[in-house]
């Protein structure tokens, strides 16, 4: 992506944390708004991590519904991606979401888990298991100390189990991993990681000062091919 794309992104981010921090009873200025994406929340989180968490849950909640971030649904790069990851495809429909990492909130890790845990409906019309793939890009340079990722290497036929965490997450036993080869990566700012729908992965320790943001979308389809050699 362009950086007038990543800015455009990182300003829909900023716009949705700005509108809930003026809806809320907490002053505004603790929101720390004259601060760019990469500080805020980490500067309010230092200081009020409830108060943090909830401007990142409209941001979960909401920020992906900013035209300036819907718009990558229909970007051609990512189907492209995916096309490369697992050959040609049906499309069926593009997922977006905004992630983060924010040092001071270690909640916003994520263990090990892959994007289709279950090959098969999980309820009457549910979509998650057609995910062929994802498309991970940090609108920063992203390092494994920067809160990157670390993925198992090998490819994966079929999800490993998983199971409910005590933060109510589902996440890959660590010993179903044991002896899988594993890499922790580096992505600049802008670039794509594309990751398997089984592949293993998870967020790393964030051990910057620096929030990590990043866009994710997740493209659905019918497979028409095995992928290519």
């Amino acid at each position: 992506m362009k950086p007038q794309e990543l800015e455009a992104i990182g300003q829909a981010v900023q716009e949705t944390v700005d509108r809930v921090a003026r809806a809320l009873r907490t002053p505004y200025e603790e929101s720390e708004p004259q601060e760019d994406i990469f500080h805020r929340l980490q500067l309010v989180a230092q200081r009020n991590p409830v108060y943090a968490s909830a401007l990142l849950a409209a941001v979960y909640a909401d920020a992906h519904r900013d035209p300036r971030i819907e718009a990558l649904r229909d970007d051609p790069r990512l189907l492209g991606a995916i096309e490369q990851l697992c050959g040609q495809f049906e499309p069926s429909g593009v997922t977006i979401r905004v992630r983060v990492n924010v040092p001071a909130l270690p909640r916003t890790l994520h263990g090990w888990h892959s994007d289709v845990a279950i090959a098969a409906p999980v309820t009457p019309g549910s979509t998650c298991h057609t995910v062929l793939g994802a498309c991970w890009i940090p609108l920063a340079d992203t390092s494994p100390d920067t809160g990157g990722l670390e993925l198992v290497s090998t490819p994966q036929e079929r999800p490993l189990p998983h199971e409910r965490s005590e933060e109510g997450r589902f996440v890959i036993p660590d010993a179903l991993l044991a002896g899988l080869p594993r890499q922790a990566i580096s992505v600049s700012a802008g670039e794509a990681a594309v990751i398997g729908r089984y592949t293993p992965h998870r967020s790393l320790p964030n051990t910057g000062n620096r929030v990590r943001w990043s866009v994710v979308a997740w493209v659905k389809g019918l497979q028409q091919q095995p992928a290519p050699a």
